[in-house]
């Protein structure tokens, strides 16, 4: 299979399986493919088999494995000659890496020694135009403004924020060709080795916006504290982590441990509530991947009616009780 020019995602793997941010690269490289008709390729470091067929069954074309046992596990500078090896000899288009501790590291890395632009913690990417040119968006001022930034040099490179896409659905029954390769590290040797690993036994979570099921959001609409005060209930009622919007924050009524948006938490919940909020493109951006999102809000030309799954038009203090209401049936 010819892959020059294709579209690479770099795999981050989890006990051998492909990282939950790579599965989302997947789905966003898949797209940027498809739009030109190029291959999708999946660059698994690690050398792990599975992870190569998994990142086919996530929707890429081809993975490329590489097989050297010095690359086992994350070392900076390895990983850094490793890719700029590859790229020279394979010159893909683009290069999505997520952007985790070690992916942040590996691009900055790779931007440095091979002379290429990066643009880091993207939020959007896409080809504009009849050209190979990607269009990479970014927060900018603390989120109050979004940016388009274009890079000139070959492979495009960026990393790209977590819970941002969507990504695909695992198709086992996909099937794309798997490639070894094994590179020249120039001598260099390891600075770090894992000599053994001792899982720890799984701790009670906290409850937090970032690991419960369910969150509630509190914005403007709440009012004054007394306001803020009754959503809190109404979260704790129904066994639900409690979030705000950004005014909330600046108001001192809440950390920014709560804070759901761009330049607060993104979160992935599988119930989203949000009462009283807008829904701005920062808010909108903090949880994209929500499977499903109510709002309530008094203005029926509220951005967040353009994403909730479903909306209430009205006060939000008279539709809490219906809420606790309906929950209530799901607890008993």
């Amino acid at each position: 299979m010819d892959i020059k020019q294709s579209v690479w995602v770099y795999i981050e793997t989890e006990d051998g399986k492909v990282a939950q941010i790579s599965q989302e690269l997947l789905g966003k490289g898949r797209e940027l493919a498809d739009a030109k008709g190029k291959k999708l390729v999946a660059l698994v470091l690690s050398g792990e088999e599975a992870a190569a067929k998994e990142a086919i069954g996530y929707g890429a074309d081809c993975a490329l494995v590489v097989d050297n046992e010095e690359l086992k596990s994350y070392d900076s500078s390895l990983y850094t000659t490793a890719v700029r090896e590859l790229t020279e000899k394979y010159e893909p288009n683009v290069l999505l890496i997520g952007a985790s501790y070690n992916g942040r590291d590996l691009g900055g890395r790779l931007s440095a020694a091979a002379g290429l632009g990066l643009v880091a913690d993207c939020i959007d990417c896409r080809y504009e135009g009849d050209g190979d040119d990607i269009t990479w968006i970014r927060p900018a001022f603390t989120g109050k403004l979004y940016v388009k930034i274009l890079t000139t040099t070959r492979p495009q490179l960026a990393t790209v924020s977590a819970k941002i896409f969507r990504g695909n659905k695992l198709d086992s029954s996909r099937s794309g060709e798997v490639i070894h390769e094994k590179v020249d590290l120039q001598g260099q040797k390891a600075l770090q080795e894992v000599v053994s690993f001792e899982p720890l036994p799984v701790e009670e979570q906290e409850l937090t916006i970032e690991t419960a099921d369910i969150v509630v959001g509190a914005g403007r609409g709440v009012g004054d504290e007394e306001g803020f005060e009754k959503v809190k209930e109404f979260a704790a009622s129904i066994g639900a982590a409690l979030g705000v919007s950004k005014p909330l924050v600046d108001n001192g009524w809440a950390t920014h441990d709560q804070q759901i948006g761009i330049t607060g938490k993104k979160i992935a919940p599988k119930i989203y509530i949000a009462l009283g909020i807008s829904g701005a493109i920062q808010h909108k951006l903090g949880l994209a991947e929500a499977p499903m999102i109510i709002a309530v809000n008094k203005d029926p030309e509220a951005p967040i009616f353009e994403f909730a799954h479903y909306g209430i038009v009205g006060d939000l203090f008279e539709a809490i009780p219906a809420l606790e209401k309906e929950f209530a049936k799901y607890k008993s």
